[in-house]
Order: C-alpha cells, then structure tokens, then sequence
C-alpha cells in the first residue's frame, strides 16, 4: 500500500473537507454566496482538479472535453505524481456553477501556495498570469499573497483554467513537499482591507521587534565584553541574535516573489529556529548553574544533527524537528520549575517570561501537526518578545538586589517550607491519581485483548484445500488491534474468492473497519463482476460513516487456471510465471474502498501455469525498517520470491516471515505485515 493504499490515506487526511466541497449532479462544484458567511469570508474550492499533461491553447476554452483527464490535487504532491505523468508544464480544470447571488459580486482570488508559473483563465478568458512559462522551458516562476479581483459575469456552470510549469517539480517536492498550487475564492472588500491591514500592522510590528532583539543584542553583548564571568549575557545575546536573524528571514520568506527564494529562506528560518530554541536552553540553565550540564551537550549535538538533516533534505525531518522542539520545551519547562523551586529572587519574571516562550512554542506545534488552526508568527513575536523583555529585566533586577538576598533568606525559608507541604499534599494526591489511572490502564488493556481476541476470531480458522491451489497465509499486528484482513469464499460454482485488506490506522477504529469490510465481502463475494463488486463494498463502508476510515483490498477470483485479480489502493501482486522463469509485478491502480470518489477500478485476467506463485501483500512487509531506517522495499521481494518460487507455498510464507527477522533485527514493526502465497501445484492437470 506504499504508492496506492498510504499515499491516498494520507492525501485525504491532509486534504480533510475540502476534497468533499458541494456539487451539482454534473459534478461541478457549487458556489453560493451563504459560502462567503463564516468568519474568514472564503469559498473553499476543492483542489481536486482534473488534469492533463502537455500544453494545448484549447485547453482553456469552456467547450472542450475534459472526460478523459486524470482528477489530481492541484497541489502536486508525491502521492499525484504516482496517478499522473509531469512533463514540466500542464493543464488544471474545475467545473464551477455559478449561484446567482455570486453573480457580479467582486471576489478575491487568493493565492494559498504557488510553486511555479501560471496563467489563470475563466470561461477561456486570461485573467492574470503569475511568473512566465515560455515554449522553450525556461519558466520564471513566481509567487506571493496578493488578492486578484475576479467576477463571475453569470449564473451557471462556468469552467476555470490553469495553465501551470514547473520544470522543478522534484526539488520542490523534496523542499516543501508539493510542486503545484492552491487557490481559494473570498470576499474582495473584505480580503483587500484584510490585507493591507494585515500588512502593515505584520511589517511594522516585524521591523520593530527586530530593531529591538538587535538592540538587545548588542547591549548584553557589550555586558559580557565589561563582565566576561557573567556568561549569561552572552547566552541571552545568541539568543535575542539567532531570533532576529529568524524573524528577519520570515519577513524575506513572506515578501519573496520567487519559489527558490520562498524555499531558501525558510529553510534559513528553519536553522535559526533551532539554533534559537538551543540558546534559550542554554540561557534557562545559565540561571541556575554555572557549569554546562550535560543535557545542554546532548541537545547541542541532536540539534546540528538536526541542522544537517533540514539542509541536506532528510526524509520526515519535520517530525523529528517538532519531537526535538517539543522535548526541548520540556526540559526548559523543567528547568524553570527548579528555578521556582530554588526561590530565587525574581524567579517569577523569568518564569513569566519563559513561559509565555514555551506556550508560543506549543501553539505552534499544534498548528503545524493541524491540532489548532491560526496564524503562528503573532503568536512567536509576542511569546519570544514577553520572553526577551522578561529576561532583560530579570538580569537587571538580579545584578542590582544581589545586597538584599542575606536579609531576604528568613522569609524565603518559610515560604519554602509552606510550599514543600503544600508540594506534599500535590504529590499525595497525584500519587493517588496515578493508581486511578493505573487501574483504569489496565481495564483499557483488557478490553483491548478482548478487541483483539475478536478480530481474530473474524479470520479464517483454516484455508481452503481446493485443486490446483496450495494456499499459505501469514498476518503480524503492530498493535493490540491490527489493520489488516484476509479471508475466503467459495462459490456455488467451485470458484474460490481470495480477499486481503488494509485498513487505515491501528486500534479499535481500524478493528471496526476490518468487521464492516468482512461482513460486506461475505455479502458480495458472489458478484460476478469484481469492479461492481469494490463499488457496493466502497458504497456500503462510505454510508456507515466511520469518519475518515477507509479500507484497501485485493480481491482475486480463482477458478481452475484462471484468475481475476482487481484492487483497491494495495500495493502490487507479485506473479512467479515459472515459463518464463521471471517475477511479474502487476499493478492497478485504485483508491482504497469507503471514499466519496467513484473510482474506475480495474481488473486483470490472468492465464496461469503449474509452478505459478502469485504474492498478495500488505504495505507493512515493504514498508519494514531496519536498523539504519531503510525500507525493504518491493524489490528485495521479489529477488526473495524468484530464490524460493520452487518451494511450496507454506515454505515460501515462512521464508519471507525469515526475512523480516534477519532485515528488522530488533526494530519493532511499525505497521501491520499480511502476505498470502497462492501455488498452482504442478506434475497434474485441472480443467478451468
């Protein structure tokens, strides 16, 4: 499921509502000015366009016939390169009809993301390009935030046109993850003041802030000069400096109007900011040690790691940069308790001050993994902005009250003794609250193991032993709960139906989706018609409602030497053709089952032969890690496969179970592996 199944989960994750925007029988989507009514005054369009590939002025004209175009996000991931071919320049339609009370009404296109060169039609009429896209391939991209005016002259279906390049594609994709664009529709009165408003309260707040860090930075700087034992200051300078050098290429980042410069200087953002986090650390420990501790060199040493991982483009960097954030917060949150703890005089000022840090810090965490949704850079400018001047004053405060701690000491110790038995009643009761949760962990546990005992009992007990077929199946959870699913049914006529699913996720949801799928197999295994039959099984999980779950399935009807094989977003079978001595990987595309998309399933009929092994799979087994975090991948299969195809099909399941074991080592799988080795047995024949 690594090209077919988890890309398309995790493009409709990422897409969420806005793939499913309100359409007309037609298909077009409908705009309605009730639209334009929510708090941030836009019209989602769907980024769910159709496509084609090459370059054509016809393209743009309302009239042409689109029916045979690939439907792809026009964002250009990975996933849409998988279903669509990209020679550097090609063409987007949406179908839109137009609400009457749109008609006129001037409206704001807003540009979202562009990573290339665009011209931008309606009704086959250009309305603006963004950059150059030239016949020879030498485009000039271009990209920034202005709204466009545009107005629909009339009700009804009208076609919007874009024509896009991007010779680039893969540096993009592997810079931003997406080489495409995004356009929304928005009230124009409304976006327009937004805009300058936003604009120029954004530039003046940003020229200000970096004006005062660079202030700060000098001052301290110039502290430590005349007071070099006072390292602090010099801790706070690096700090307040690597902030305004991050501030600094955010404000490049949002007035840039060429990709590269966009993509480069939020890869600068993206060092200083770890580079910032790394020096507030160190800052929090200079306040209550004087030694550099041990944690400040392991953090050093994952961040330049962490550095060199976002330069040179490491794969899921982002979550590592996050989790690094994150444990960073953590470690600066403990580390202010023990200032608090420790009483040190005006400990609350920079208590304060890192805290409204840290809480900037979690803001943007959960905004970047879509946990909340708003505008991060307020929300950083004031946290980092309440931290600086906090510390500021802390370092003021502390030089000049350092005569008034002897005489200060007295009260501290009372107040500290208040507080440790106030401390011991917290741990009492959070002592208390841990056994709680403790028994309830394993009440949950239970329940879980009965959850499992359950899925399990849903397979099959045994295979079917029908001529020529020797059938062998393996199936390894990553959780308590897994995903995947296989099963069987014999048909009135002496056909045997082959059935092997993945659903998204692990756990009770994905143990729910594996029941549904089960009963709607058994329901329709008889339809004779494979394609008809992954459309009713999509119909009936899409109408229970099982919100964002979907299922990927291969579905293989077997009857003598014939098969029929069609999927549902799975990855490759694998077919051993012992003629020609050679493994065949046969590929059909198709979304998982349970979508709104009515997707043109395929099928392949396939004519077998005595010593033939055909290899069902889930994504888990080439999706394997090793130690040094590199996938098995399809390939490494398939060598395996060819190396043991004489063997029978229990002693082919077995030694691919082996080469999990001997790639793996002691890395714990991740997700959930499934594999069905299917045999035609050989030295006798079999009438279809």
């Amino acid at each position: 499921m690594r090209v077919t199944g988890a890309l398309a989960i995790a493009a409709l994750f990422f897409i969420g509502p806005l793939a499913f925007a309100t359409q007309t029988e037609s298909g077009a989507q409908l705009l309605r000015v009730d639209d334009l009514l929510s708090n941030d005054h836009i019209i989602y369009l769907t980024d769910q366009w159709k496509y084609f590939p090459g370059d054509d002025a016809r393209f743009a004209e309302p009239g042409y016939d689109d029916s045979d175009w690939d439907q792809i996000s026009t964002r250009l991931t990975s996933f849409d390169f998988a279903f669509a071919d990209w020679l550097g320049v090609g063409w987007f339609r949406l179908d839109v009809y137009v609400d009457s009370t749109l008609v006129n009404k001037p409206l704001a296109l807003l540009i979202e993301k562009h990573l290339g060169a665009s011209e931008f039609y309606l009704n086959g009429e250009e309305i603006f390009r963004l950059g150059t896209i030239n016949p020879n391939g030498s485009n000039q991209g271009y990209t920034d935030f202005k709204p466009r005016m545009i107005v629909f002259p009339e009700a009804g279906e009208q076609t919007i046109a874009v024509r896009f390049a991007n010779t680039n594609a893969d540096e993009f994709i592997e810079e931003e993850g997406m080489a495409g664009f995004r356009f929304l529709l928005g009230d124009a009165n409304y976006h327009l003041d937004s805009r300058v408003d936003s604009a120029m309260w954004r530039s003046g707040w940003q020229t200000f802030f970096l004006g005062s860090l660079l202030v700060f930075a000098v001052i301290h700087l110039l502290l430590f000069s005349f007071y070099p034992s006072e390292k602090r200051n010099l801790f706070f300078a690096l700090f307040t400096l690597f902030l305004g050098i991050l501030v600094l290429s955010i404000f490049k980042t949002e007035f840039a109007t060429s990709p590269y410069e966009t993509v480069f200087f939020a890869k600068i953002a993206q060092v200083t900011w770890i580079l910032t986090i790394i020096y507030a650390l160190r800052f929090t420990y200079s306040l209550y040690k004087k030694q550099t501790p041990v944690q400040f060199w392991v953090f050093g040493v994952a961040g330049l790691l962490l550095i060199a991982g976002i330069w040179f483009n490491v794969t899921q960097i982002f979550l590592i940069r996050e989790l690094f954030v994150l444990v960073a917060v953590l470690e600066m949150l403990r580390a202010l308790f023990k200032i608090v703890f420790q009483q040190r005089s005006g400990s609350w000022i920079i208590g304060f001050g890192i805290f409204c840090f840290l809480m900037s810090i979690l803001y943007r965490i959960l905004i970047n993994a879509n946990l909340l949704t708003g505008e991060t850079t307020t929300a950083s400018i004031l946290g980092s902005g309440m931290m600086i001047f906090a510390m500021s004053v802390f370092l003021s405060r502390d030089f000049a009250v350092t005569q008034k701690r002897l005489e200060q000491k007295l009260v501290e110790v009372k107040d500290l003794s208040e507080k440790t038995l106030e401390q011991e009643k917290r741990n009492k009761k959070i002592e208390i609250e841990s056994r709680l949760l403790e028994a309830e962990n394993e009440r949950k546990s239970r329940e879980l193991e009965e959850a499992r005992t359950l899925q399990l009992s849903m397979l099959p007990g045994k295979l079917p032993e029908i001529d020529p077929y020797d059938i062998s199946v393996y199936m390894e959870t990553a959780t308590e709960v897994g995903g995947d699913y296989y099963d069987y049914s014999i048909q009135e006529d002496g056909g045997l139906t082959l059935a092997l699913g993945d659903a998204t996720g692990h756990g009770m949801k994905a143990g729910i989706m594996v029941a549904a799928a089960k009963s709607n197999f058994h329901m329709f295994a008889a339809e004779k018609d494979q394609v008809k039959m992954l459309h009713r099984m999509s119909d009936g999980l899409r109408k229970m409602d099982l919100r964002m779950m979907y299922m990927g399935l291969i579905v293989m009807k077997c009857k003598g030497m014939q098969a029929e094989i069609t999927t549902a977003g799975m990855p490759p079978v694998l077919w051993y053709r012992k003629k020609l001595e050679q493994v065949e990987t046969v590929v059909l595309k198709g979304l998982p089952l349970g979508t709104s998309v009515h997707y043109p399933y395929q099928s392949r009929q396939l004519d077998l032969d005595e010593g033939d092994v055909l290899l069902l799979l889930s994504d888990g087994l080439m999706e394997l890690f090793n130690e040094k975090r590199e996938l098995l991948g399809l390939d490494r299969i398939k060598r395996e496969l060819l190396n043991k195809s004489c063997a029978t099909s229990r002693e082919i399941i077995n030694h691919m179970r082996s080469l999990m074991i001997s790639w793996s080592g002691d890395h714990k799988n991740e997700d959930d592996v499934t594999m069905m080795a299917v045999k035609i047995k050989e030295n006798e024949t079999y009438e279809g």
